[in-house]
């Protein structure tokens, strides 16, 4: 077993560095031809295809394929749980924040124009801190009814974070506070349940800081190698075992009728993830040729901003602003301030299906209104093909019928590899495996018991909810250890 695992480790490394040398040949060759932007996309998509057909041919190398597709499976079995679990969960943040979080309970849904919700956010700051230095606003949607406003202070690294009631009746100007406002320090506030699983998802929470996104890079890739290898396993098993005995009995069973059943949603997802991080794989690509890149993208120079002050950033834009916001056809979500360069971000909304494929766009504007030129920036078949795995991995299109598939779909990939450990664990007799086992099975137990205490009511006051998380997944982690320890005792 450990020299199985000694030379795969050994064989990824090796091939990652070849990867990684092939890619700057590549790279090198089809510059002239296709240019760096088109040649730069090529280039990391060979480099991610080799390395998911590398880590598929490590395992079909060995003797035993089975035994090392399982051990392979169980080194990575608690990240993937956490990660396939808390993202399935995230399918539903905004309406776990609304259940579970008592500020937000009191929200009413109201319909008000974009333009005029900015408007009273911009009253809002200039009421609570005149002083600040950037803004954050997140607009009321049908799923989170309510205005999101984020404030941050001059040189400060901590946003304050509001929740705010809209007017429900017109002839009112003025927001509602929902809730008091909250300190966020960076990476390490969860505040709502929606939002803890979510940065469980894409970021474990901030706990593992930049270590993070290169390591669910690298589970996505091995994921999408054993979901290969299982596939070609599953294929052998067919011929051999014949259509009755193919799905064996007891947990093997679930891991089996779980994996076909998932299979789309294992490739959907995970390789989509590939995709929602284009740009942030291969950092030294870019780093290497991102004068040329940028230049590429951006054909024109850029408008420089002017110095600008507060006063001038906030009053002068207003109006071209709103009329921006109003404009048919493109709802915007999301707009980010600066309010001492006078410097605008704004993110679309999602518009599906009647915007195919979905597009991310921004349009960043300075005090004198100056569009950058994006389009050849925001259509650009790096930036398309990024947006279209951003957006089909977020499901941001998704009405409420598809996300509960797509959940379903989570919740197969979880008892997929909870029955796979179950399986195997009891075929080899390792208490290691039965460890990983507790430690899997808890972490989707803690999630539902911190859900239940918040429904409740029953969570402590005093503390975090990632701590409450923790505590609730060591409680069920000691439980399904002592379970299993009986069951073992028992066995014997």
């Amino acid at each position: 077993m450990f020299s199985n695992i000694l030379w795969l480790s050994l064989g990824g490394a090796l091939g990652y560095w070849l990867s990684g040398e092939l890619a700057t040949w590549l790279l090198s060759w089809l510059t002239p031809t296709l240019g760096v932007v088109d040649a730069l996309l090529w280039t990391q998509l060979t480099q991610l295809v080799l390395l998911i057909l590398l880590a598929f041919g490590l395992l079909q190398l060995a003797k035993r394929q089975k035994t090392l597709h399982a051990l392979a499976g169980a080194v990575l079995l608690p990240l993937a749980v956490i990660v396939s679990w808390s993202g399935t969960l995230s399918l539903y943040r905004a309406e776990l924040d609304l259940a579970l979080t008592p500020a937000l309970t009191q929200a009413r849904a109201v319909e008000i124009p974009a333009a005029q919700q900015l408007q009273l956010a911009l009253e809002w700051q200039q009421q609570q801190a005149p002083n600040a230095a950037q803004l954050y606003v997140e607009f009321a949607s049908a799923r989170k009814p309510y205005l999101t406003l984020h404030l941050q202070q001059p040189g400060s690294w901590t946003l304050t974070r509001y929740w705010l009631q809209l007017p429900t009746d017109p002839a009112q100007a003025g927001l509602t506070a929902l809730g008091s406002p909250q300190e966020l320090t960076p990476g390490n506030s969860r505040h709502s349940v929606g939002e803890l699983v979510f940065s469980l998802h894409y970021q474990l929470a901030g706990l593992l800081k930049s270590a993070a996104q290169p390591l669910l890079i690298g589970l996505s890739i091995a994921l999408l190698a054993l979901t290969l290898s299982g596939i070609y396993l599953l294929w052998q098993r067919r011929r051999q075992a014949g259509t009755t005995q193919f799905f064996g009995r007891g947990p093997l069973r679930w891991h089996l009728a779980g994996a076909l059943l998932s299979l789309p949603w294992l490739c959907w997802y995970f390789g989509s993830a590939l995709l929602t991080q284009y740009g942030n794989w291969a950092p030294e690509l870019i780093k290497q040729h991102s004068a040329a890149y940028y230049q590429a993208l951006f054909p024109t120079p850029l408008p420089q901003p002017i110095a600008a002050t507060k006063e001038t950033a906030t009053t002068f834009t207003r109006p071209e602003l709103s009329t921006l916001l109003d404009t048919p056809g493109w709802p915007v979500a999301k707009v980010q301030l600066d309010l001492t360069s006078g410097k605008w971000l704004l993110t679309e909304q999602p518009n599906w299906p009647q915007t195919a494929p979905y597009q991310l766009r921004q349009q960043s504007l300075n005090t004198q209104l100056q569009v950058l030129p994006q389009a050849d920036y925001w259509q650009s078949t790096p930036w398309s093909l990024r947006n279209l795995g951003y957006a089909a991995h977020q499901s941001l299109y998704a009405v409420p019928a598809l996300r509960v598939l797509l959940a379903l779909g989570g919740v197969l990939v979880v008892l997929m590899l909870c029955g796979a450990a179950e399986s195997y664990g009891r075929k080899q007799g390792w208490w290691l495996l039965a460890l990983l086992r507790a430690l899997t099975c808890g972490f989707v137990l803690a999630t539902s018991l911190l859900i239940l205490l918040q429904l409740l009511r029953l969570s402590p006051s005093g503390l975090a909810l990632l701590p409450q998380l923790g505590l609730c997944w060591a409680i069920c982690t000691v439980a399904l250890t002592g379970w299993t320890w009986w069951q073992y005792r028992l066995q014997r």
